[in-house]
């Protein structure tokens, strides 16, 4: 059982240990506190969430933390265990083999993933797939729809996960004057999942089987065999 994390009357935040994957350098770490408002602010102004700073022990940068506010008191302010929201470690991805026109529009579908802008995230995975298929081939839709249902099987991705997925990449925009559905945070996930696996199997998987095999058939190193000349036989007199 969580143990409720609270601030008490002489600035003093208690709470668990908190440990993750620090967003700026990658390592996963303890976070110390760094700033937190007095309990004399927070008592006067009574916030819903209350924002605090901590600090990255790997690489000493500040990450801000929300926690929700459980119950006030003479003495603390109670906080829920844990927190509502911190940074997200930035979503990482080879665009090495992927051609300019896909990376630059799937690179600003992460930026709104990361920003938790769902809705923003799914038009640019919808035009991120638009251009896959420019690049591609319309021929090369049915196969992409393809490689998606075999993520949800391999996946066990569940109906109404699935279906969200399938009206972002492969349906047209909505009736004008019709919002789309919103996207949940799990969905969202699951989509970038399911794009990332997209992204690999179009084009990274393909280039780096092809520069293996181009290794293989001239392996770095092995000498250059002479050119081997026929014999030339003596005419018998």
């Amino acid at each position: 059982m969580s143990i409720p994390a609270f601030l008490d009357s002489q600035n003093r935040l208690h709470r668990e240990s908190v440990n993750g994957e620090c967003p700026h350098c990658g390592s996963v770490a303890h976070f110390s506190l760094m700033a937190c408002p007095t309990f004399a602010r927070l008592r006067a102004e009574r916030p819903a969430r209350v924002g605090i700073v901590l600090e990255c022990d790997a690489c000493h940068m500040p990450l801000f933390v929300r926690y929700r506010v459980r119950a006030w008191h003479d003495d603390r302010v109670e906080f829920h265990p844990l927190p509502e929201e911190m940074e997200r470690p930035p979503e990482r991805f080879s665009y090495a083999h992927l051609p300019e026109a896909v990376a630059s529009t799937f690179r600003e579908a992460l930026a709104c993933h990361g920003a938790g802008l769902h809705q923003a995230f799914a038009l640019m995975c919808r035009a991120t797939i638009q251009a896959m298929l420019e690049d591609l081939g319309e021929r090369s839709r049915l196969k992409i729809f393809d490689q998606v249902a075999e993520v949800r099987m391999l996946a066990e991705i569940d109906d109404s996960t699935f279906n969200a997925i399938r009206r972002v990449l492969f349906e047209g925009e909505a009736a004008l004057g019709e919002a789309p559905p919103p996207l949940t945070r799990l969905q969202a996930t699951v989509l970038l999942e399911t794009l990332k696996d997209l992204l690999y199997q179009a084009y990274v998987r393909r280039a780096r089987l092809q520069q293996a095999l181009r290794l293989r058939q001239f392996p770095a190193g092995e000498p250059a065999r002479p050119p081997v000349m026929p014999a030339v036989r003596s005419a018998e007199r």
